[in-house]
Protein backbone atom coordinates (compact mmCIF):
# COMPACT_ATOMS: atom_id res chain seq x y z
CA UNK A 1 0.00 0.00 0.00
CA UNK A 2 1.08 3.52 -0.63
CA UNK A 3 2.47 5.46 2.50
CA UNK A 4 1.25 8.34 3.93
CA UNK A 5 3.98 10.53 1.73
CA UNK A 6 2.73 9.00 -1.23
CA UNK A 7 1.85 11.58 -3.93
CA UNK A 8 -0.40 9.57 -6.03
CA UNK A 9 -3.96 10.91 -6.34
CA UNK A 10 -7.04 9.37 -4.02
CA UNK A 11 -7.90 7.65 -7.48
CA UNK A 12 -4.51 6.02 -7.86
CA UNK A 13 -4.88 4.19 -3.82
CA UNK A 14 -5.07 1.11 -5.14
CA UNK A 15 -3.24 -2.04 -6.93
CA UNK A 16 -5.17 -4.72 -8.73
CA UNK A 17 -4.72 -7.48 -10.83
CA UNK A 18 -7.26 -9.22 -13.48
CA UNK A 19 -8.70 -12.36 -14.90
CA UNK A 20 -10.49 -13.37 -17.68
CA UNK A 21 -14.03 -14.63 -17.04
CA UNK A 22 -16.95 -16.43 -19.33
CA UNK A 23 -20.29 -16.44 -19.34
CA UNK A 24 -23.06 -17.64 -21.29
CA UNK A 25 -25.73 -15.06 -22.34
CA UNK A 26 -29.35 -16.18 -24.19
CA UNK A 27 -27.28 -14.48 -27.37
CA UNK A 28 -24.27 -17.01 -26.78
CA UNK A 29 -21.47 -17.14 -24.93
CA UNK A 30 -19.41 -14.13 -24.06
CA UNK A 31 -16.03 -13.09 -22.40
CA UNK A 32 -14.88 -10.49 -19.98
CA UNK A 33 -12.29 -8.72 -18.15
CA UNK A 34 -12.38 -8.73 -14.26
CA UNK A 35 -10.39 -6.05 -12.61
CA UNK A 36 -9.70 -6.65 -8.92
CA UNK A 37 -8.62 -4.52 -6.58
CA UNK A 38 -6.08 -5.53 -3.70
CA UNK A 39 -8.41 -4.44 -1.63
CA UNK A 40 -11.08 -4.34 -0.02
CA UNK A 41 -11.96 -8.02 0.01
CA UNK A 42 -15.78 -7.77 -1.42
CA UNK A 43 -15.84 -4.50 -3.46
CA UNK A 44 -18.91 -3.22 -5.50
CA UNK A 45 -18.02 -4.15 -9.25
CA UNK A 46 -18.85 -1.92 -11.91
CA UNK A 47 -19.96 -3.49 -14.90
CA UNK A 48 -18.92 -1.86 -18.55
CA UNK A 49 -19.79 -2.79 -22.02
CA UNK A 50 -19.38 -1.43 -25.24
CA UNK A 51 -21.25 0.96 -27.55
CA UNK A 52 -22.59 0.51 -30.94
CA UNK A 53 -20.13 -2.19 -32.84
CA UNK A 54 -17.29 -1.42 -30.80
CA UNK A 55 -15.43 -3.51 -28.53
CA UNK A 56 -14.59 -3.66 -24.92
CA UNK A 57 -10.84 -2.37 -26.01
CA UNK A 58 -12.09 1.00 -26.89
CA UNK A 59 -11.09 3.17 -23.82
CA UNK A 60 -13.36 0.72 -21.57
CA UNK A 61 -9.84 -0.42 -19.86
CA UNK A 62 -9.02 3.06 -18.76
CA UNK A 63 -12.13 3.40 -17.33
CA UNK A 64 -11.98 -0.24 -15.59
CA UNK A 65 -8.12 0.56 -14.44
CA UNK A 66 -9.49 4.01 -12.63
CA UNK A 67 -12.38 2.68 -10.56
CA UNK A 68 -10.33 -0.64 -10.05
CA UNK A 69 -7.55 1.66 -8.24
CA UNK A 70 -10.43 3.36 -6.73
CA UNK A 71 -11.21 0.12 -4.89
CA UNK A 72 -14.35 -0.86 -7.34
CA UNK A 73 -13.90 -4.15 -8.88
CA UNK A 74 -14.56 -3.55 -12.69
CA UNK A 75 -15.73 -6.27 -15.62
CA UNK A 76 -15.44 -4.85 -19.01
CA UNK A 77 -17.20 -7.46 -21.35
CA UNK A 78 -17.98 -8.04 -25.06
CA UNK A 79 -20.98 -8.53 -26.57
CA UNK A 80 -18.78 -10.50 -29.33
CA UNK A 81 -19.00 -14.17 -29.59
CA UNK A 82 -16.37 -16.46 -27.35
CA UNK A 83 -15.99 -18.87 -30.59
CA UNK A 84 -16.44 -16.15 -32.92
CA UNK A 85 -19.34 -17.42 -34.74
CA UNK A 86 -21.80 -14.99 -36.26
CA UNK A 87 -21.69 -12.01 -37.86
CA UNK A 88 -19.37 -8.94 -36.40
CA UNK A 89 -19.99 -5.86 -35.33
CA UNK A 90 -23.98 -6.29 -35.48
CA UNK A 91 -26.03 -3.60 -33.79
CA UNK A 92 -28.43 -6.05 -31.98
CA UNK A 93 -30.29 -4.30 -28.81
CA UNK A 94 -32.13 -6.69 -27.69
CA UNK A 95 -29.22 -9.39 -27.75
CA UNK A 96 -27.31 -7.05 -26.04
CA UNK A 97 -29.50 -6.03 -23.22
CA UNK A 98 -29.61 -9.76 -22.77
CA UNK A 99 -25.48 -9.94 -22.70
CA UNK A 100 -25.94 -6.78 -19.92
CA UNK A 101 -27.73 -9.12 -17.59
CA UNK A 102 -25.98 -11.90 -17.74
CA UNK A 103 -22.98 -10.28 -17.61
CA UNK A 104 -24.52 -8.70 -13.91
CA UNK A 105 -25.76 -12.08 -12.82
CA UNK A 106 -22.09 -13.63 -13.43
CA UNK A 107 -20.46 -10.94 -11.12
CA UNK A 108 -23.13 -10.73 -8.61
CA UNK A 109 -21.58 -13.63 -6.26
CA UNK A 110 -17.94 -13.38 -6.84
CA UNK A 111 -16.03 -15.71 -4.67
CA UNK A 112 -19.55 -16.71 -2.99
CA UNK A 113 -20.16 -13.06 -1.91
CA UNK A 114 -23.17 -10.81 -3.03
CA UNK A 115 -21.40 -7.76 -4.59
CA UNK A 116 -22.84 -4.65 -5.27
CA UNK A 117 -23.35 -3.99 -8.54
CA UNK A 118 -22.84 -0.21 -10.49
CA UNK A 119 -23.68 -0.22 -14.09
CA UNK A 120 -21.70 1.89 -16.78
CA UNK A 121 -22.03 2.57 -20.20
CA UNK A 122 -21.10 4.51 -22.96
CA UNK A 123 -22.87 5.64 -25.90
CA UNK A 124 -25.32 3.15 -27.08
CA UNK A 125 -24.02 0.99 -23.63
CA UNK A 126 -25.73 4.28 -22.50
CA UNK A 127 -28.78 3.40 -23.32
CA UNK A 128 -28.79 -0.03 -22.58
CA UNK A 129 -27.67 0.54 -18.80
CA UNK A 130 -30.78 2.42 -18.16
CA UNK A 131 -33.27 -0.37 -19.78
CA UNK A 132 -31.46 -2.43 -17.73
CA UNK A 133 -31.09 -0.51 -14.47
CA UNK A 134 -35.15 0.08 -15.37
CA UNK A 135 -35.66 -3.95 -15.19
CA UNK A 136 -33.73 -4.60 -12.25
CA UNK A 137 -34.07 -3.61 -8.90
CA UNK A 138 -31.11 -4.37 -7.12
CA UNK A 139 -28.45 -1.87 -8.91
CA UNK A 140 -26.24 0.05 -6.43
CA UNK A 141 -25.91 2.74 -8.97
CA UNK A 142 -25.76 3.51 -12.71
CA UNK A 143 -23.72 5.98 -15.06
CA UNK A 144 -25.11 6.92 -18.30
CA UNK A 145 -22.37 8.67 -20.83
CA UNK A 146 -23.29 10.37 -23.89
CA UNK A 147 -26.33 7.76 -23.15
CA UNK A 148 -28.10 6.95 -27.04
CA UNK A 149 -30.86 6.33 -27.72
CA UNK A 150 -31.81 5.01 -31.27
CA UNK A 151 -35.40 7.06 -31.94
CA UNK A 152 -33.44 10.05 -31.05
CA UNK A 153 -30.35 9.56 -33.12
CA UNK A 154 -32.78 8.36 -36.17
CA UNK A 155 -34.38 11.82 -35.86
CA UNK A 156 -31.60 13.72 -36.02
CA UNK A 157 -30.37 12.13 -39.17
CA UNK A 158 -30.76 13.59 -42.67
CA UNK A 159 -33.75 12.06 -44.79
CA UNK A 160 -31.46 11.10 -47.40
CA UNK A 161 -29.19 8.90 -44.73
CA UNK A 162 -32.38 7.39 -43.56
CA UNK A 163 -33.51 6.22 -47.08
CA UNK A 164 -29.93 4.99 -47.82
CA UNK A 165 -29.82 3.46 -43.81
CA UNK A 166 -33.64 1.89 -44.56
CA UNK A 167 -32.93 0.15 -48.28
CA UNK A 168 -29.30 -0.93 -47.16
CA UNK A 169 -31.22 -2.62 -43.88
CA UNK A 170 -33.91 -4.33 -45.37
CA UNK A 171 -31.78 -5.88 -48.44
CA UNK A 172 -29.47 -7.34 -45.76
CA UNK A 173 -32.18 -8.57 -43.25
CA UNK A 174 -33.60 -10.04 -46.69
CA UNK A 175 -30.44 -11.64 -47.88
CA UNK A 176 -28.26 -12.43 -44.75
CA UNK A 177 -30.66 -15.94 -44.76
CA UNK A 178 -29.74 -16.64 -48.12
CA UNK A 179 -25.79 -15.93 -47.03
CA UNK A 180 -25.98 -12.62 -49.18
CA UNK A 181 -25.26 -10.10 -46.07
CA UNK A 182 -24.32 -6.69 -46.94
CA UNK A 183 -22.62 -4.70 -44.46
CA UNK A 184 -21.74 -0.90 -44.36
CA UNK A 185 -19.12 0.98 -42.78
CA UNK A 186 -19.26 1.97 -39.04
CA UNK A 187 -17.53 4.86 -39.78
CA UNK A 188 -17.66 6.38 -43.59
CA UNK A 189 -15.10 8.53 -45.18
CA UNK A 190 -15.39 11.63 -46.42
CA UNK A 191 -18.02 11.28 -48.99
CA UNK A 192 -18.77 7.70 -47.91
CA UNK A 193 -22.01 6.67 -46.24
CA UNK A 194 -22.08 4.62 -43.04
CA UNK A 195 -23.72 4.03 -39.69
CA UNK A 196 -21.63 7.18 -37.93
CA UNK A 197 -20.40 10.47 -39.81
CA UNK A 198 -16.77 10.81 -39.99
CA UNK A 199 -15.86 13.91 -38.45
CA UNK A 200 -16.40 14.12 -35.33
CA UNK A 201 -17.83 11.58 -33.71
CA UNK A 202 -16.56 8.53 -36.30
CA UNK A 203 -12.87 10.33 -36.06
CA UNK A 204 -12.92 10.66 -32.41
CA UNK A 205 -14.59 6.84 -32.49
CA UNK A 206 -11.49 5.44 -34.48
CA UNK A 207 -9.23 7.09 -32.26
CA UNK A 208 -10.10 4.64 -29.33
CA UNK A 209 -9.04 1.47 -31.30
CA UNK A 210 -5.76 -0.09 -29.78
CA UNK A 211 -3.55 -0.19 -32.73
CA UNK A 212 -3.07 -3.92 -32.35
CA UNK A 213 -6.77 -4.66 -32.80
CA UNK A 214 -8.47 -7.08 -35.35
CA UNK A 215 -11.92 -4.65 -35.67
CA UNK A 216 -12.96 -4.33 -39.08
CA UNK A 217 -15.03 -1.10 -40.03
CA UNK A 218 -17.67 -2.69 -41.14
CA UNK A 219 -21.59 -3.67 -39.29
CA UNK A 220 -24.37 -5.60 -40.88
CA UNK A 221 -26.84 -3.10 -42.13
CA UNK A 222 -29.62 -4.64 -40.74
CA UNK A 223 -28.62 -3.91 -37.43
CA UNK A 224 -29.45 -0.01 -38.68
CA UNK A 225 -33.10 -1.34 -38.90
CA UNK A 226 -33.69 -2.21 -34.81
CA UNK A 227 -30.86 0.79 -33.70
CA UNK A 228 -33.61 3.42 -35.26
CA UNK A 229 -36.85 1.63 -32.81
CA UNK A 230 -34.67 0.97 -29.91
CA UNK A 231 -35.77 3.68 -27.36
CA UNK A 232 -33.74 2.61 -23.94
CA UNK A 233 -34.31 6.28 -22.37
CA UNK A 234 -38.50 6.00 -22.54
CA UNK A 235 -37.36 3.29 -19.27
CA UNK A 236 -35.86 6.07 -17.30
CA UNK A 237 -38.96 6.43 -15.44
CA UNK A 238 -38.46 3.00 -14.08
CA UNK A 239 -34.84 3.77 -13.13
CA UNK A 240 -35.17 3.11 -8.88
CA UNK A 241 -31.24 3.52 -8.12
CA UNK A 242 -28.88 7.22 -8.18
CA UNK A 243 -28.20 7.51 -11.82
CA UNK A 244 -25.77 10.24 -13.01
CA UNK A 245 -26.22 11.10 -16.68
CA UNK A 246 -23.44 12.53 -18.43
CA UNK A 247 -24.40 14.07 -21.80
CA UNK A 248 -21.73 15.84 -24.61
CA UNK A 249 -23.16 19.23 -25.08
CA UNK A 250 -21.77 19.30 -28.48
CA UNK A 251 -22.68 15.44 -29.07
CA UNK A 252 -23.61 15.49 -32.77
CA UNK A 253 -25.29 11.90 -32.90
CA UNK A 254 -28.13 12.72 -30.20
CA UNK A 255 -28.89 15.97 -28.89
CA UNK A 256 -27.87 16.17 -25.01
CA UNK A 257 -31.71 17.88 -24.46
CA UNK A 258 -32.07 13.71 -24.74
CA UNK A 259 -29.78 12.91 -22.18
CA UNK A 260 -31.45 15.62 -20.01
CA UNK A 261 -34.89 14.63 -20.55
CA UNK A 262 -34.19 11.68 -19.33
CA UNK A 263 -32.36 12.38 -16.40
CA UNK A 264 -35.50 14.83 -15.20
CA UNK A 265 -37.48 11.29 -15.01
CA UNK A 266 -35.29 9.32 -12.74
CA UNK A 267 -35.87 10.06 -8.82
CA UNK A 268 -32.20 10.19 -8.04
CA UNK A 269 -30.27 11.88 -11.08
CA UNK A 270 -27.46 13.93 -11.17
CA UNK A 271 -27.36 15.66 -14.47
CA UNK A 272 -23.85 16.94 -15.86
CA UNK A 273 -23.12 18.85 -19.06
CA UNK A 274 -19.81 18.70 -20.54
CA UNK A 275 -18.79 21.01 -23.32
CA UNK A 276 -17.18 18.15 -25.51
CA UNK A 277 -18.10 15.98 -28.39
CA UNK A 278 -20.47 12.49 -27.94
CA UNK A 279 -16.88 9.97 -28.07
CA UNK A 280 -14.57 12.56 -25.75
CA UNK A 281 -14.90 11.02 -22.53
CA UNK A 282 -13.16 8.07 -23.91
CA UNK A 283 -10.22 10.73 -25.66
CA UNK A 284 -9.31 14.38 -24.73
CA UNK A 285 -11.76 14.27 -21.94
CA UNK A 286 -11.82 11.39 -20.19
CA UNK A 287 -9.98 12.90 -16.88
CA UNK A 288 -12.34 15.23 -16.62
CA UNK A 289 -15.15 12.50 -17.45
CA UNK A 290 -13.96 9.98 -14.73
CA UNK A 291 -12.97 12.68 -12.02
CA UNK A 292 -16.92 13.23 -11.92
CA UNK A 293 -17.78 9.67 -12.03
CA UNK A 294 -15.49 8.24 -8.88
CA UNK A 295 -16.87 11.73 -7.16
CA UNK A 296 -20.17 10.51 -7.75
CA UNK A 297 -19.45 7.00 -6.96
CA UNK A 298 -17.69 7.57 -4.02
CA UNK A 299 -21.35 9.91 -2.65
CA UNK A 300 -23.70 6.58 -3.44
CA UNK A 301 -21.40 3.36 -3.63
CA UNK A 302 -18.43 3.65 -1.10
CA UNK A 303 -16.08 1.14 -1.94
CA UNK A 304 -14.98 0.52 1.60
Amino acid sequence: MPAATDTRSAADRFEFATTTLAFESEAGARRGRLYRPDRPSSPPVVVLGPTVAAESTFGYPRYAERFARAGYAAFVFDHRPVDGDGPRNLVDPAAQVADWRAAVDRVRRLDGERRRIVLWGFGLGGGHVIRVAAERRRVAATVAVSPLDGRAFARGRSPGYLARAVTAGVRDRLGAPLGRSRSIPVVGGPDEFGLLPRAPTGQAYLDCIPPASDWHNETPARGLLSLFRYRPLADAADVDCPTLVIAAGRDDLVPPETAATAAECIDDATFLRLPVGHADPLGDAFETAVAHQLAFLESVVDAR
